[in-house]
């Protein structure tokens, strides 16, 4: 129930004599009620939406992020390109859209955050618990990410783009200025037109009529490009082994800018979504501006078709790969940000009546189109690169990080103003963080606030005080050992965690509080089933947990430990503190449905009856709960508002 209700300010003037049992009142004010004309509610104490198309634009900020820049483009090419996309496509269809619409629904519903919205079935409370500290982990290590693209974006304002140029004591890493075929170093002289097909010189170079005197140096490996290198030991200062004694002071450059990250988003989100939700105005459609610019540009370059076939031109076999599905619902869970929280919390700012149905459409379509644009953005641009170089575009891809902060640097540093063009790329990779930061940082405030109350009043200083403590819990990721650190917590706290926890809600939500049930909720608040109301039913009880657990499992199985480099994994102790923080974030869900079995009463069946089922105060969040209470202080206890009655008049 809303605090913010008086129930006799709501209905003023009530008779001083109780109405007769039978409903029949001469009272305006009852009457109203059977109508459903009541007067407008009072603004929640939680706040909602200036206008729907805040909220519109949040869920596409939260859903189209970094991963759909640089993670979605490589693992289509990684795994089968065409062929990943359908996979993704049908995952998207069989259980990120249902799942999307459900989270939405149960925060609308509700009016409450991942954590309140479980008094339809208190046992699964935990499951709530592990989507805020599921954000909160994302939350550290994504702002460690925005401060690499700050890095960028400062760095691009010189003269030279640093990562551009090769400097001395890079030579001995094999540098080159740019990606370039892997040819053998020469050794001896050799004439200048055998030395650029056959050979390669490194250092002391010395040039007469007719040969070059080239000698090797220390460095035998592959030539690397100067962008790689530039990343590795310029921005993030890698370390070659993880050892947790030795990982090195915080780099203060990339402290800063992790600083000004945090700073941006404190002051965006302070006023919460009533702050929040005007920014987004720009970092939401920013991002497709700049997005459309950079494809009509590689559009324009010569091999940009080799980028695209690259891309697109599908491995059918791939299809039969189970690694492919795994790795497109890694990817569809990451994307759309599913079982995260982010979702039911912006859905619990909306109007009741907001018409939840096609804003989940609209979002989940938009999560596709925008991943689909990036990758032709950034294969078009590879593929100009690569007829220039002279090199196939499989060699200019980079996984990961190297994507976006290793490859397409390099590739637009061959695109004249380079630096304008750099300025553009990192603002932009900025802007789309910045969405994601937004919702994974309310999800924590309003789960706290949900809980309790009373700090609703200190949301301002409770974000600034949450802003603090995320930014130093994230300096060990700003150190020389901090990539290692960013891959501890995205491999174990956003990985596994995700699917488990998906899986949990999905039965807690269907199978437990009832997928009929749901579908009544849905009709009650929307005024109609949705539609075809089968197809919903199946993916939602069917698929969803039956896939959802069946990658889980599947991913538990296989399990492949991360590499510091090709073959050697993490060490065991690297491995334990990562299995730790899985427990961390799934535990709470088996440990709140077994303290809430031992304090409900009775035997055991009735205590596992007591837990699975809604609470007295489980509800809609459109005051219905308030007229109930009314009327049954007028002794008219058989007038029922919701679900619970069916020939209600109320809607």
């Amino acid at each position: 129930m809303r605090e913010s209700y008086n129930l006799w300010e709501r209905y003023p003037n009530q008779p001083e004599e109780k109405p007769a049992q039978n409903g029949h009142t001469n009272n305006e004010s009852v009457s109203k009620v059977d109508e459903g004309n009541s007067p407008p509610p009072k603004e929640d104490e939680r706040g909602q939406w200036g206008n729907k198309a805040e909220f519109i634009l949040s869920c596409i900020g939260l859903s189209v992020g970094l991963g759909n820049v640089w993670r979605f483009p490589y693992l289509a090419y990684e795994n089968g390109g065409a062929a990943f996309v359908i996979a993704y496509l049908v995952l998207q269809f069989l259980i990120g859209k249902p799942m999307y619409f459900m989270e939405l629904v149960l925060g609308q519903y509700s009016g409450k955050g991942p954590t309140g919205m479980w008094r339809m079935n208190p046992c699964a409370k935990g499951i709530g618990v592990s989507m805020a500290v599921i954000s909160l982990i994302v939350a550290i290590y994504y702002n460690v990410i925005m401060a690499y693209t700050l890095f960028y974006l400062f760095s691009s304002m010189q003269g030279t783009l640093p990562w551009t140029v090769c400097k001395d004591e890079w030579l001995q890493y094999g540098c080159v200025a740019q990606t370039t075929k892997k040819l053998e170093y020469c050794t001896g002289n050799t004439t200048i037109d055998t030395q650029f097909d056959a050979c390669r010189c490194t250092n002391n170079v010395t040039i007469d009529t007719l040969a070059e005197n080239c000698t090797r140096v220390n460095y035998t490996g592959d030539p690397t490009p100067v962008a790689e290198i530039y990343f590795y030991k310029e921005v993030i200062e890698k370390a070659d082994t993880l050892d947790p004694w030795n990982m090195g002071a915080p780099l203060w450059r990339l402290a800063l800018c992790l600083l000004l990250s945090w700073v941006v988003v404190v002051l965006c989100l302070i006023k919460g979504v009533k702050s929040s939700g005007k920014v987004v105005y720009f970092t939401a459609t920013f991002p497709y501006v700049i997005l459309l610019v950079l494809l009509v540009r590689g559009a324009t370059l010569d091999g940009a078709i080799d980028g695209v076939e690259y891309f697109i031109i599908p491995k059918w076999e791939k299809l039969l790969d189970i690694n492919v599905w795994v790795a497109a619902a890694g990817q569809m869970f990451f994307s759309l940000s599913v079982s995260f929280g982010g979702i039911i919390m912006f859905g619990s700012y909306n109007k009741f009546k907001n018409n939840v149905y096609g804003d989940a459409m609209l979002i989940a379509v938009m999560d596709v189109v925008t991943s689909m644009i990036a990758g032709f953005v950034i294969f078009t641009t590879f593929g100009g690169m690569a007829k220039k170089i002279g090199v196939d575009v499989k060699d200019v891809a980079k996984s990961g990080y190297g994507l976006a902060f290793v490859a397409y640097p390099e590739a637009l540093s061959q695109l004249p103003p380079s630096q304008l063009w750099s300025i553009l790329f990192f603002f932009m990779l900025f802007t789309l963080g910045l969405d994601s930061e937004f919702a994974l940082l309310e999800t924590i405030l309003t789960c706290i606030q949900d809980e309790f109350p009373k700090l609703r009043k200190y949301k301002s200083q409770m974000c600034v005080g949450t802003g603090i403590i995320c930014f130093f819990l994230a300096l060990p990721c700003v150190t020389p050992a901090g990539d290692y650190v960013v891959t501890i917590m995205d491999h174990y706290g956003a990985d596994f965690s995700v699917l488990f926890v998906a899986c949990c809600e999905v039965i807690a939500v269907m199978w437990v509080y009832g997928v009929l049930r749901f579908v009544k909720d849905v009709e009650y608040m929307l005024g109609k089933k949705p539609q075809p109301v089968f197809y919903w039913i199946f993916c939602w009880a069917v698929c969803a947990p039956l896939m959802i657990g069946g990658l889980f499992i599947y991913r538990m199985v296989k399990y492949k430990a991360p590499e510091i480099a090709d073959g050697v994994a993490y060490p065991d102790f690297a491995q334990s503190i990562g299995w730790v923080l899985c427990t961390i974030v799934m535990c709470p869900i088996p440990i709140m449905a077994i303290v809430a079995f031992f304090r409900a009463d009775g035997g055991f069946a009735h205590r596992i009856v007591e837990i699975s089922s809604p609470t007295n105060d489980w509800g809609p969040n459109d005051g219905s709960d308030i007229e109930q209470k009314v009327l049954q202080e007028w002794n008219l206890q058989d007038t029922k508002f919701g679900i619970d009655n069916p020939n209600s008049n109320h809607m």
